[in-house]
């Protein structure tokens, strides 16, 4: 029964990644742009990074590449605006909330959410690579 579990476990979350890994590269423009929206052109090209290594089928999973994902995370769930002078503060408090760009970036943070879950999740078992658990 408890290989079963871990079956399950590792699909679901494989799945997930690989969605994400998806997301990236064909709709990762909408990262950048969300980047480039909520933290300015440094951020932006951050998340450039973060979608060529999706197009070249980086593993995502790798520490390296969690690490972009887990600090762009921060910045489209707006954790970087606390200090009211940032940049960040300052770009968020331009953006009016009914502005598609702010949906859109609201759509990069539910999706780098679920992405991270499950690479997270991957991380923590036998799995090297996410990609070849599927």
């Amino acid at each position: 029964m408890k290989d079963y579990l871990n079956n399950n476990f590792l699909l679901h979350h494989t799945y997930i990644a690989s969605e994400f890994l998806r997301w990236l590269q064909q709709d990762g423009e909408s990262l950048i742009a969300s980047a480039e929206l909520l933290g300015g052109p440094d951020w932006a090209k951050n998340a450039q990074v973060i979608v060529d290594e999706a197009l070249a089928d980086e593993d995502l999973s790798a520490e390296g590449v969690r690490v972009r994902l887990h600090r762009m995370h921060r910045l489209l769930h707006l954790d970087l605006v606390d200090d009211l002078d940032s940049n960040e503060a300052l770009r968020f408090m331009a953006v009016n909330p009914d502005d598609l760009r702010a949906d859109e970036a609201r759509v990069c943070a539910e999706a780098l959410d679920n992405g991270l879950r499950s690479l997270d999740a991957l991380s923590e078992t036998d799995v090297v690579n996410a990609r070849k658990v599927a």
